[in-house]
């Protein structure tokens, strides 16, 4: 079976490295009995970059691949190590593969394990780190994971996290990192409500967090169900801001419509 290597991943600016594994499983991999199974990681358990990458299956047909690999310094402690594996669907192997996707960080030589996403009828996109800061406050860091809903023209949901420092104790000498889920409201669901409730459908809502700012877009339909041509287009910007109780919240700030051209749908 013919298969591509991973690139090894590092430095201080992001790096992002796709493994696209043409057939089989990743070169080694499918030897390796140190491996662990989704099921069985657990939070805060250190792992080695072998267990990281090479997935155990439940079935030789269905091997873990990976097809994301990414590091990103953080906070002077580490470097955070993100992956996206994929495998054969059980009931339809050649359609729409299982994906899931994890965060680890750094300790030593180990990867502490911080968070699993498993899709359902869906798929990870390629995951994102960028600095971003509420109105007023210093940058945080953000780690974007975005899911795609099989069947549905795109339809996605935003997976975001920020990276939190443990403070010191007098039992701990090291510092350690968590993960706080940032509160994310899909730029669509606030058009609907303010701005568009008997426009149409909506397709292909992205959102971009990048050095430069929060930006999204999607399309609106049509309302005849046999007819599902865009009527315009939907851009703008979100905001991030510090919720009352304490945590992150993103959600629109501006939009404007624009027209649709032909690469924009098809």
């Amino acid at each position: 079976m013919k298969t591509q290597q991973v690139e090894v991943c590092a430095g201080r600016k992001l790096v992002l490295c796709l493994a696209l594994v043409l057939s089989g499983a990743l070169a080694g991999c499918s030897s390796v009995r140190t491996g662990t199974s989704v099921q069985s990681q657990r939070e805060g358990e250190l792992f080695s970059n072998l267990e990281a990458v090479c997935l155990k299956s439940d079935g030789s047909s269905r091997l873990w691949t990976l097809k994301w690999a990414l590091t990103e310094d953080t906070w002077n402690i580490g470097e955070l190590f993100l992956t996206v594996h994929e495998r054969q669907n059980r009931l339809s192997p050649e359609y729409d593969p299982d994906s899931t996707a994890a965060i680890y960080v750094k300790v030593g030589n180990k990867l502490k394990f911080l968070k699993r996403l498993d899709a359902g009828r869906s798929y990870f996109l390629k995951p994102n780190v960028i600095w971003a800061a509420p109105k007023g406050e210093d940058r945080e860091q953000l780690i974007q994971i975005t899911e795609v809903f099989y069947g549905t023209g795109h339809i996605t949901r935003e997976h975001i996290f920020t990276t939190v420092v443990m403070p010191v104790s007098d039992l701990k000498f090291t510092p350690d990192l968590k993960l706080d889920e940032v509160e994310f409201i899909p730029a669509w669901e606030s058009f609907k409500e303010h701005f568009g409730k008997d426009e149409g459908l909506w397709k292909g809502a992205w959102s971009t967090l990048g050095d430069d700012g929060l930006s999204f877009e999607f399309l609106v339909l049509k309302k005849d169900p046999d007819d599902f041509r865009p009527v315009y287009k939907v851009i703008g910007s979100y905001k991030m801001e510090r919720k009352p109780g304490g945590g992150l919240r993103i959600s629109m700030d501006s939009c404007q419509r624009e027209p649709v051209k032909d690469e924009d749908w098809h």
